[in-house]
């Protein structure tokens, strides 16, 4: 719930909030229906853009429906065309200086976002740390460990780098996506590497952390040595990247 709601306090900046959807049917519209609730209604000027990428499953019919009662900008594919390109399309949609972005399935609750605003004075990029889990304990060591490299190799104070719930500047995601991405099974990591590298300011929040409803999403055990190993193998590369960012980083500001 809003914490800033005394007559004396104007209401936090309005945010446009982004949700993508692939073969979401079971809960799509309950997503969609509580981040209008908690997020978008109480904030005006506040928008909700909901990516629907090529699903078969009936989720396409049912967003359309849920536009009819809800002011939702839908964006939809017929074909598949992938997180990055959603997501994309999503951000230059968008129309406020705060993106919220947040994974679909039920996983993060929309009152969380109240909690990562009370950042925004002091940061350009607030993560929602996952610290109550509900999923797979094999998920909550890797994602740990994970953690604990990025934390030494690239020197960045991160808990929880690819979590699916943050809040961010649109600029500096903008200047963050200006060249092609490395990492497509893991977006988020690098785009907060590279937002870090451009002097973004970082906040982190504890969240609850849901397990998908319905069937399981996440990355199928059998590939996740192969991303492992080709994440490692393009830490060299990522840090060059961090590297030549901070420098046009510096030359902006110089100029």
């Amino acid at each position: 719930m809003p914490k800033n709601n005394h007559k004396n306090n104007p209401p936090p900046d309005p945010v446009s909030v982004i949700l993508i959807a692939h073969n979401e049917v079971e809960t799509i519209e309950k997503d969609v229906e509580d981040f209008y609730r908690v997020v978008v209604e109480k904030l005006p000027g506040s928008e909700l853009i909901v990516t629907e990428d090529g699903s078969t499953d009936g989720t396409s019919e049912l967003l359309r429906e849920i536009a009819t009662r809800l002011p939702v900008k839908l964006i939809q594919s017929v074909e598949r065309k992938g997180y990055i390109p959603a997501l994309l399309d999503a951000i230059e949609l968008s129309s406020q200086e705060w993106i919220l972005f947040s994974d679909t399935g039920g996983k993060f609750a929309p009152d969380d976002f109240w909690r990562l605003q009370e950042r925004r004075s002091d940061s350009d990029l607030i993560i929602g740390v996952k610290v109550e889990r509900g999923d797979q304990v094999y998920r909550q060591v890797m994602t740990r460990i994970f953690n604990m490299l990025i934390r030494y190799y690239f020197r960045i104070p991160v808990r929880d780098i690819d979590s699916g719930l943050r809040l961010f500047r649109r600029d500096i995601f903008i200047n963050a996506i200006s060249e092609p991405l490395l990492l497509k099974d893991m977006i988020a990591t690098e785009l907060t590497l590279r937002m870090f590298a451009l002097g973004a300011r970082l906040g982190e929040v504890p969240v609850v952390y849901s397990s998908r409803q319905g069937k399981s999403r996440g990355m199928p055990p059998k590939k996740i040595p192969r991303v492992i190993v080709h994440v490692l193998s393009s830490f060299p590369r990522l840090k060059d990247d961090m590297y030549r960012l901070r420098g046009l980083a510096h030359s902006d500001e110089g100029s």
